[in-house]
């Protein structure tokens, strides 16, 4: 035998297994399903995430120290304004509410608090009938503290290790006591620690710049001061006060006002508004004397150092004006009206008792136009009862483009005058200046009055001359009459020598 690997198969039988081999294996692949081409956006059908999120790092913080369902959650609707925080007996929704909020700031810090709370609002939004808008929002303000008091902790809080909360209230800047912001808190900084000496709910009095920022919880009515029978107070709720070294200065300009919300309600082309003040008009009236307030801090000389002296009486009349409203700016011209305005009990309250109008034409306006000012500080040596001649400067901040009713005739409204437009500005008084078309020594005025005086001085000589002569004359005539009747015979009179 050779060794050979013999094959026992027949060839043919050979051919029909290869055959049927080759059958299963394309079977096999045409059962497969078909698969279609990958398409590249295949791979990220499932990433509902945004490559690149709009937002902001301030907007994130803002959000986190919010209260969460701020504005959803039923028990904040239930809050009820214009009353006192409610007991658990009364109403238990709003007690759940004010348990809510206090143990939300505990958990917030004060710095945060402070750097992301609101600062465009003013008192009077959070007692008007938008307040709701704000309900639970962050909101400060910076205003000087009056007095501080402790309260006892609910039973809740105190079971969270809270055993005394305390209540602060101030007055925020450019604010009149009229309209007073309360703070509930938790953490009592150390320059107000004397509050602990004093017995829970009463007051301390306190003089301190604060700045305050809490939760909203609602607007609630308190005794008032004076003729005010209830004065409505916001309530906030936060961790801490902030003491500061002094009253806040803004940055850059130290007389600039801050722009609050309440100066977006400002009307061009509309009369002053000298009624007391309704829905409607109310908060164009809180920035006209929040305005006053805030010029009458800062002395007439301080103002004009801080403001803009390039502008014109058409930068305050044109579109241009709206880049200038809440602006600082300065004019000189000739002050020829002066009268004094009803003033209103939230100035008085704050220390302004008296509010003047008055009516200049500025140096740089040659056609004459004139522009309102009002002002806090009496013009001297003057009588506020109407017409006046007095060269002033006037720094003041830029209120509006007022309406109102002039002097001239109205031709197609007979027994009506012109109406016309003039810029409104708020300052703290004019400054009398030298007059500029006052005669001076080397002046042609001068030299008129001079030959008025002179020729008046040789009438007043040639009249007392001619007094003086006439005098003599009359004394001569009459010792003429008394020789020419005397008796030459007479012995008893004797002739003069």
């Amino acid at each position: 035998m050779s060794g050979r690997f013999i094959g026992t198969t027949h060839p043919k039988y050979r051919f029909a297994a290869l055959a049927v081999l080759g059958a299963i294996v394309c079977g096999s692949a045409l059962a497969q399903p078909t698969t279609a081409p990958k398409d590249a956006t295949e791979d990220n059908k499932g990433d509902t995430r945004a490559p690149l999120p709009a937002d902001s790092p301030r907007r994130k913080a803002r959000e986190r120290l919010q209260i969460p369902n701020g504005h959803a959650l039923a028990i904040y609707a239930a809050i009820e304004d214009y009353k006192p925080v409610a007991s658990q007996d009364k109403n238990p929704r709003e007690y759940d509410a004010w348990i809510n909020f206090l143990l939300h700031a505990k958990s917030q810090n004060t710095r945060e608090l402070d750097e992301f709370a609101i600062r465009d609002l003013v008192p009077l939004d959070l007692t008007k009938p938008m307040r709701g808008a704000y309900r639970t929002d962050l909101i400060r303000f910076d205003g000087k503290l009056n007095a501080v008091r402790r309260l006892v902790a609910p039973p809740q809080l105190q079971q969270q290790g809270v055993a005394e909360l305390f209540e602060a209230r101030f007055v925020p800047i450019d604010e009149s006591p009229a309209t007073p912001v309360s703070i509930v808190f938790l953490d009592l900084p150390e320059p107000l620690a004397a509050v602990r000496n004093k017995k829970p709910e009463e007051w301390l009095d306190a003089d301190q710049w604060v700045t305050a920022s809490g939760y909203f919880f609602k607007a609630m009515n308190v005794p008032g001061d004076g003729a005010n029978a209830v004065t409505s107070v916001p309530v906030l709720i936060g961790k801490s006060l902030t003491v500061l070294a002094g009253p806040p200065v803004p940055s850059g300009n130290p007389v600039a006002l801050d722009k609050k919300r309440l100066y977006e309600f400002i009307k061009d082309d509309t009369k002053m508004i000298r009624t007391g003040p309704t829905e409607v008009t109310w908060p164009e009236t809180a920035a006209f004397n929040r305005m006053v307030l805030h010029a009458s801090r800062f002395p007439a000389a301080e103002l004009e150092a801080n403001a803009n002296t390039d502008l014109k009486f058409a930068d305050l009349f044109k579109e241009s004006r709206i880049a200038y409203r809440l602006s600082c700016v300065k004019f000189e011209g000739r002050l020829l009206s002066y009268r004094r305005m009803e003033g209103s009990d939230w100035l008085t309250a704050a220390g302004v008792t008296q509010v003047f109008e008055g009516w200049m034409i500025p140096a740089t306006e040659p056609r004459g136009n004139p522009i309102c000012i009002v002002f806090s500080e009496p013009l001297p040596d003057a009588e506020p009862t109407g017409t006046v001649n007095v060269w002033v400067s006037f720094a003041g901040f830029s209120f509006k483009r007022m309406r109102y009713e002039s002097g001239e005739s109205d031709e197609k409204n007979p027994g009506k005058n012109v109406e016309k437009y003039a810029p409104l500005l708020i300052g703290r008084g004019p400054i009398v200046r030298a007059d500029p078309n006052a005669p001076t020594a080397g002046s042609w005025g001068a030299f008129i009055q001079g030959v008025i005086i002179a020729v008046a001085l040789l009438i007043l000589s040639a009249g007392v001359l001619a007094l003086w002569y006439r005098g003599g004359d009359r004394k001569a005539k009459a010792q003429i009459t008394a020789v020419r009747n005397r008796n030459p015979f007479d012995p008893s009179v004797a002739p003069q020598a």
